[in-house]
């Protein structure tokens, strides 16, 4: 009897123990899987969950010790060895469920981490229990498993790798094979920022003269490509893949898989430096795209973006072509809080275009996929037409309505850079209420994070009467403001956006919020 019920305590456990490490597991899935991705979040974060695991290790071994030594003359008190762990386990997965803002995407591929994960503990917690049986204190050693749990799933990550690039390959060749069969046109689009909204607008120009299908929201992965074709394709004529890239070789990937005809380079700027290392190699990165394009087809640059136009000089077989020229520009931008308006120059004729979406981006954006969709024979009236006609793309500059009259919020929070966040408070300056924005910064910058951070502050000094910071960057940006001149009772630091959300009240007049980015959880 005494034996099962150790098993049984033991169990328990190793079930506990599984669980603490999910945020382990979601930080691998946010990190591409790569463990270079996890390290870096580990620095990012000055260690923060290594501590909270020894804490919960220390405190749980010294706990049950004392309590074990105290009353080692009862056989029952062996049991109680694991009570202790068990209880900081159930406290310390309470503590970590809350302070993730994102929650990790319930895959097949996550699944099956899991699982091998689960088992690497429970084996763990197996060979502690039999190598300590036969001591008084035993049981309190299952403790120590929870240091493990920072290395298990990694372990779990390189075990299953073997099976998930095979798995992968087969869904690769399905996708290849489906396209291949029905030979519609592929467009490619990749840049450091404006992706997703480029190919909303693409998409509209396109649908009055042919079918459409594009990845949606950010599907731009290999296995997010594969997906939409594999299970959203039924022979459209024209397919509009987003390509996105962390690392070099991520876009000729992207390529090999869906072979485009026509590319879009929507802009090159510092987002994943971290990663990537210069803005030259994210040049690179992008014009992976230009690369793999063939003789017959097109590759559009962004001539409104500096880096993004020099790609014009690169060697290519495709021919290209850059905006803000004679053959596709725009002149008489208006921005206001209605939306942006002005006048698209398609081979010297004027369209007059008006959009609910904002930004000076969306004239940009405009052009390059007016390049492409005038390639494909769509009317200049019909273009202009298109893009007044399109919505606000979530978490994108869109603009909703506050809990009440007395609040208007811009929800910029999918990701932020430099030129994007210039352009967001450009937008939030047409604004008459009291200017709030809510912001953690840049991320994934690189050597130029901590700078870039600083003139942030100062860009919102000029615009903002109030700036909410939350996170570990907000000491750089009150830097940035404080050094032009902003008054310090008008910055705030928060440990999190909820604590700058509850903020708000204070702030009785009538205001307009910014939410200018919002971090994963693999950064703070």
């Amino acid at each position: 009897m005494e034996y099962y019920i150790s098993v049984a305590l033991i169990a328990v456990c190793a079930i506990l123990t599984s669980v603490i490490s999910l945020p382990m597991l979601k930080i691998i899935q946010l990190s591409g899987y790569r463990a270079r991705g996890v390290v870096a979040w580990v620095k990012d974060t000055n260690y923060d969950m290594p501590i909270r695991y020894s804490a919960l290790m220390i405190f749980s071994f010294i706990t049950s010790i004392i309590f074990v030594a105290c009353f080692a003359a009862f056989e029952w008190v062996r049991y109680c060895g694991t009570a202790f762990y068990a209880v900081f386990a159930v406290i310390f997965a309470i503590s970590v469920s809350k302070s993730g803002a994102s929650k990790a995407k319930l895959t097949g591929r996550l699944v099956r981490l899991y699982i091998v994960n689960c088992v690497l503990v429970f084996g763990l917690c197996a060979l502690v229990a039999w190598a300590t049986y036969y001591s008084a204190y035993c049981q309190t050693v299952i403790s120590a498993i929870a240091l493990f749990v920072l290395f298990t799933p990694v372990a779990a990550n390189y075990i299953t790798l073997p099976f998930e690039k095979l798995n992968n390959k087969k869904y690769v060749r399905r996708a290849r094979k489906k396209l291949k069969q029905n030979s519609p046109i592929v467009i490619g689009i990749t840049g450091s920022f404006g992706k997703t909204t480029a190919k909303n607008i693409l998409k509209q120009m396109l649908i009055g003269k042919y079918t459409v299908l594009a990845t949606p929201g950010s599907y731009n992965t290999p296995m997010g490509v594969c997906k939409t074709i594999n299970n959203d394709y039924y022979g459209e004529q024209v397919f509009i893949a987003e390509l996105g890239a962390r690392y070099k070789g991520d876009i000729k990937e992207l390529c090999d898989i869906v072979s485009p005809t026509y590319g879009i380079i929507t802009a090159v700027g510092d987002m994943h430096l971290e990663t990537m290392g210069s803005r030259d190699n994210v040049a690179n990165v992008k014009y992976e795209l230009g690369q793999a394009l063939p003789q017959n087809g097109l590759l559009v640059l962004n001539g409104y973006n500096a880096d993004c136009k020099a790609l014009e000089s690169r060697d290519s077989a495709c021919r290209k072509s850059v905006t803000g020229g004679e053959e596709c520009g725009y002149e008489n931008l208006v921005i206001n809080a209605d939306g942006t308006a002005f006048e698209l120059v398609i081979s010297g004729e004027r369209h007059a275009v008006k959009t609910k979406l904002l930004g000076a981006h969306i004239a940009e954006l405009t052009c390059v996929c007016a390049s492409i969709a005038t390639k494909l024979g769509v009317e200049a009236k019909d273009i202009a037409s298109a893009v007044g006609g399109l919505e606000t793309v979530e978490h994108r500059l869109q603009l909703l309505p506050g809990e009440n009259k007395t609040v208007t919020v811009i929800d910029d929070a999918y990701n932020s850079n430099p030129v994007g966040a210039k352009n967001a408070l450009d937008v939030l300056s047409c604004f008459t209420q009291v200017k709030v924005i809510i912001t953690p910064g840049f991320v994934e910058l690189g050597a130029l994070e901590k700078p870039a951070n600083i003139e942030l502050g100062k860009q919102i000094a000029a615009v903002c009467d109030y700036a909410y910071l939350v996170g570990s960057r907000a000491a750089d940006i009150q830097k940035g403001a404080l050094s032009v001149g902003m008054s310090e009772d008008r910055i705030k630091t928060f440990s999190s956006r909820d604590e700058a959300v509850a903020a708000l009240s204070r702030i009785a007049e009538n205001k307009v919020v910014l939410f200018e980015n919002d971090l994963p959880d693999n950064i703070v």
